[in-house]
């Protein structure tokens, strides 16, 4: 539905589910192309907690549902996530088009963004995404880097030790909601340490006791500055406890893996040469 157009596909305008992300930085990052998605709503419904974020959109829709009541302390979060799509795609049912904002980028850990596009199919209704600023941008930001060097990998924290799936050390690696590994349910308070020994375990299967890594808590305010917080690996178990449930790990490589194709670097190198002379 939102693959390349082969033009026997619907055109972006008009839509029956618009689904936008409204950053991470509350209105300061809400995209003109966001706006218009909602403006051309009839009802916009609303799952962020960016700064005057709700506010905002009420200026922009005639209607407007903020879906966070669903969410139910110490519950699992899924049977939210199947509420908020049925209350969307129900909406859509009824009167198009309808709106879903949420924190964030839609398509960066956002179920009910899946669960839309399922349920569209299946009734015939025309869903469109559109991209927000994610907390992967801003941490990028709040690192001060590119990661056009040396690449980069990503995991899930409940995912990377449910399927143990394999680090290369010798590349940056980004560990989404590890402040909530292991946890399924919404929840109520700060863990213990026991929480995260799991994930301590298995990182220092890659890396070495005195590996610096850092937690980044990216702004969701214009006037507050992230939060970037250098650790060990060995400490991340009793540094994580207490910690609110926000957060992203960011963990350097060890070292640099050496070059293997010396001869497109040779082309790579002459050709560079050439053109500059």
């Amino acid at each position: 539905m939102n693959g390349p157009t082969t033009g026997n596909e619907a055109s972006v305008w008009p839509f029956d589910i618009g689904i936008v992300g409204t950053g991470i930085v509350g209105t300061h990052q809400l995209t003109r192309e966001a706006e218009e998605v909602i403006q051309r709503s009839k009802h916009t419904f609303v799952v962020a907690s960016g700064y005057g974020i709700t506010e905002y959109i009420e200026n922009l829709c005639p209607r407007v549902t903020d879906l966070s009541y669903l969410y139910e302390p110490g519950l699992n979060r899924l049977p939210t996530y199947h509420r908020m799509a049925a209350e969307v795609v129900s909406a859509a049912l009824v009167d198009t088009p309808v709106c879903l904002a949420v924190y964030g980028h839609p398509w960066v850990y956002c179920y009910p963004t899946t669960l839309i596009n399922r349920a569209a199919r299946q009734l015939g209704l025309h869903v469109e995404v559109f991209a927000g600023v994610s907390a992967f941008d801003t941490l990028l930001v709040d690192l001060g880097t590119d990661i056009a060097h040396g690449g980069i990998q990503m995991y899930e924290a409940t995912d990377l030790l449910l399927r143990q799936r394999p680090i290369q050390s010798d590349v940056t690696c980004v560990i989404w909601q590890p402040t909530v590994v292991g946890d399924p349910t919404c929840p109520t308070g700060p863990y213990a340490s026991r929480q995260f020994e799991p994930l301590r375990d298995y990182l220092l299967r890659f890396y070495p006791h005195d590996h610096e890594v850092k937690l980044v808590t990216s702004k969701n305010h214009p006037l507050i500055r992230s939060s970037v917080v250098s650790l060990k690996v060995s400490d991340l178990a009793t540094q994580l406890a207490g910690v609110p449930g926000v957060g992203t790990l960011y963990v350097p490589p060890v070292t640099e893996r050496s070059v293997k194709d010396s001869e497109l670097l040779d082309v790579m190198v002459s050709t560079g040469a050439r053109d500059e002379a």
